[in-house]
C-alpha cells in the first residue's frame, strides 16, 4: 500500500514537472514569436506583410496569456492585464495598417514594444 502510494506521488510529481516545463517552452516560444513578428512589422513595406506580422503577435499574445505568471510586486499589473494591453496595442495597429496608414501604425506600434517592456521588467528583470 505504502508503494502505492509513493509510486503515485513521484508519478504526480513527474507529470506537474513536465507540465510546468512545457507551459515554460510554450511561453518562450510565444514571446519569440511575438519578438520576431514585432521586427517583421516594422521593417513591412505593404499593408499584406503587415497584417500577417500583427497577426501573429496577436495568436502567440493570446496563447501566452494560458500561462499565469507571478510575481512578487503586488503593485504590478498582472500578466492577463499585460496581455490584453499588448491585444489592445496590436489590434490598434492593425486598424491603422488597415485604414491604409502603415506610416503611422509604425508609430502607433511602439506602444506594443512598451508593453512588451513592462512585462519583461516585472516578470522577467534580468
Amino acid at each position: 500500500m505504502i508503494t502505492k502510494t509513493l509510486a503515485s506521488t513521484i508519478m504526480l510529481s513527474v507529470a506537474l514537472s513536465f507540465s510546468s516545463m512545457t507551459f515554460a517552452a510554450k511561453l518562450d516560444q510565444n514571446m519569440h514569436t511575438l519578438a520576431k513578428n514585432y521586427k517583421a512589422f516594422n521593417k513591412s513595406h505593404n499593408q499584406k506583410d503587415a497584417l500577417k506580422a500583427l497577426d501573429n503577435m496577436k495568436a502567440a499574445a493570446l496563447d501566452a496569456k494560458k500561462v499565469k505568471l507571478k510575481t512578487n510586486d503586488v503593485k504590478a499589473p498582472s500578466s492577463d492585464v499585460l496581455f490584453d494591453q499588448l491585444v489592445a496595442e496590436i489590434d490598434k495597429t492593425r486598424a491603422l495598417v488597415q485604414a491604409g496608414k502603415l506610416d503611422q501604425a509604425k508609430v502607433e506600434g511602439k506602444k506594443i514594444n512598451a508593453v512588451k517592456e513592462q512585462g519583461h521588467a516585472i516578470y522577467h528583470p534580468n
